[in-house]
């Protein structure tokens, strides 16, 4: 399924074509849009929540319609996208046409078009994003970091790496970014909530942010990898390590550039053969979830984990 981060690169590649653009014609091959005709409506933003993705489009001047303003949003589930300029398929669940391009939406978890009231209800049950620009703005920061905390401290009982994943406490994180905090910060993906300290939530949640930040623009390129290594020790960090900076970055990129090979680009996740990259220890790998239907698979490294 896709991170918080995926959603947010998205969207930065569809701003440039959609923004400010008019629909020339639209298909929604789902049953209940397909009489749905969003010809003229022109786009006026292209955002994120979370996991969500959400196009807002604005009624041509004069027309006869109820809500000038409309949402289409969409879960991409596990294995949905967005599209500029593909070929359809039987996947497809909606085309938008618009002068130069054409924005295709392929197994779409959760296609939907409400009014923006809706739409932010819809959304309410949401935690604070891990991606939200408050998190710059330290006037922000707190309440958001608050918030969170405060969440998690109602699932007192959750495993931590099963908290991680639940929307309703912090919306945008996914299995590769648990994954790896878990390992940064050397806590047991089976910690409960309740065994860890209100620093400990909150310097997760920070790590978090800072290392998805790594992975969208305009710190990352358009195209490049998503990564989790560009940290350096720093005993007066949270858990001992921080995000390397620009200059950190640029040389540690340039040398991996310079190697043959594939580098690591994770601590644990998906280095199941390989071993932890901090350790070396063999990676052992659980289902965790609140229920049947909500487990999904977490590597940890029973060496650094220990806490």
């Amino acid at each position: 399924m896709p991170e918080g981060d995926s959603l947010v690169r998205l969207a930065h590649r569809l701003r440039p074509v959609m923004q400010g653009r008019t629909l020339r014609h639209t298909d929604f091959r789902v049953p209940r849009l397909a009489a749905l005709n969003l010809q003229d409506w022109i786009v006026n933003d292209v955002t994120t929540t979370g996991k969500y993705l959400s196009m807002s489009v604005q009624a041509p001047d004069h027309a006869p319609v109820d809500r000038p303003e409309l949402i289409v949003l969409s879960h991409l589930g596990m294995d949905g996208s967005w599209q500029i300029d593909a070929q359809p398929s039987h996947q497809t669940r909606c085309i938008f046409t618009l002068d130069d391009h054409q924005v295709l939406g392929f197994s779409l978890a959760t296609p939907e078009v409400i009014p923006s009231d809706i739409a932010h209800d819809k959304l309410a049950y949401l935690g604070p994003d891990i991606l939200d620009l408050g998190w710059n703005d330290p006037n922000t920061a707190d309440a958001l970091r608050s918030q969170v905390i405060r969440n998690f401290r109602q699932a007192a009982d959750q495993p931590i790496a099963t908290a991680l994943l639940d929307q309703r406490l912090v919306a945008g994180i996914g299995n590769i970014y648990r994954c790896e905090v878990l390992l940064l910060a050397r806590i047991s993906p089976y910690r409960t909530i309740s065994e860890l300290t209100d620093e400990q939530l909150a310097g997760l949640i920070a790590l978090c942010h800072d290392l998805m930040t790594l992975n969208i623009p305009p710190v990352a390129e358009e195209q490049s990898r998503r990564s989790t290594v560009d940290v350096r020790p720093d005993p007066s960090a949270p858990f001992g390590v921080r995000i390397a900076d620009a200059t950190e970055r640029a040389r540690a990129h340039a040398d991996r550039r310079r190697r043959r090979g594939n580098p690591p680009v994770y601590w644990v996740y998906g280095r199941q053969r390989a071993g932890c990259l901090r350790c070396g220890h063999r990676i052992r790998t659980d289902a965790l979830g609140t229920g049947p239907t909500t487990e999904r698979n977490v590597a940890w490294c029973p060496n650094c984990q220990r806490g």
